[in-house]
């Protein structure tokens, strides 16, 4: 008697929280969430982007005198211009996988999986406290059945949920800190293509200088500061950006898969076990 009283509480517990949709409600904010930052981090890898493709082979040269200078800031964007094509394809990896977990959610709240969910769970309460309407095998074609349709409603939410979970807790701040300083990054990178962009322009006017070699070492050495500046804005951007890389690989590859992975096996497990045997007795 206590069996069955707990398993259709269960049963009934579980076909309520399916109807009213509270689960779904905060798993689409969930998702919604995550798709603003793939969007926010995606926007400033193109911010990064743009810059690579207003400087990439950009050249600075002047020949005062006849001797050259030359400072090629496409070079130093090489790596960067690599790195942003990776992390664009991670971000959309993540955004396939943040859409195909949209799509599985709103299936799983359809009227039909609704109506199938609710028609298992009172066969089960039925053949539980009405003995003339026990029959084992049909009692484990239900069960079984109610079971597949549960793992079908509440799988993905439930994923998400996790999800969820884990970058608040654990991913959260690490993403926080390198957005902010890949958009402080590019910001300051943006300045100092702008300032190479002007020592472009200045060289212009060297051949009417009356002192061109010391025009020309101080050209030399402000190119040297920004070459290094430069360099080492791109180098932390490619920091960042394999920090973020391996946050939203986590986020939207390994974690939802794996997760679903250990509900399978469950949902496995479930599926080779005897319920009717459970029940059998107090039939």
């Amino acid at each position: 008697m206590y069996k069955k009283f707990v398993v259709s509480i269960l049963l009934i517990t579980l076909v309520f929280i399916s109807s009213i949709n509270v689960v779904d409600d905060i798993s689409t904010k969930q998702l919604d969430t995550a798709f603003k930052r793939s969007v926010t981090v995606f926007a400033i890898a193109r911010g990064l982007n743009g810059i690579i493709s207003v400087v990439q082979g950009t050249e600075v040269y002047a020949t005062p005198a006849g001797v050259g200078v030359n400072f090629a800031v496409g070079q130093v964007l090489d790596p960067l211009n690599d790195m942003v094509e990776r992390f664009s394809w991670v971000m959309l990896m993540s955004s396939v996988s943040l859409g195909v977990q949209e799509v599985m959610l709103h299936l799983g709240k359809t009227d039909l999986i609704q109506a199938l969910l609710a028609f298992t769970a009172l066969g089960i309460i039925g053949m539980l406290w009405f003995r003339q309407l026990w029959h084992k095998t049909s009692f484990n074609l239900i069960f079984k059945g109610f079971i597949i349709v549960v793992f079908l409603r509440f799988a993905v939410p439930l994923i998400v949920l996790l999800n969820s979970a884990l970058f608040n807790y654990a991913l959260e701040p690490k993403y926080e800190s390198a957005k902010i300083a890949l958009e402080i990054t590019q910001i300051q990178s943006e300045a100092l293509v702008q300032k190479v962009q002007e020592k472009k322009r200045e060289n212009r006017s060297w051949m009417a200088s009356l002192n061109v070699s010391k025009q020309l070492d101080e050209f030399r050495l402000e190119l040297k500061i920004l070459w290094k500046s430069l360099h080492e804005k791109f180098s932390q951007a490619i920091d960042y950006m394999l920090s973020l890389i391996t946050i939203f690989i986590i986020e939207s590859i390994l974690f939802p898969l794996l997760a679903l992975w250990v509900f399978m096996q469950l949902f496995r497990e479930f599926l080779r076990m005897d319920f009717a045997q459970i029940f059998e007795k107090n039939s």
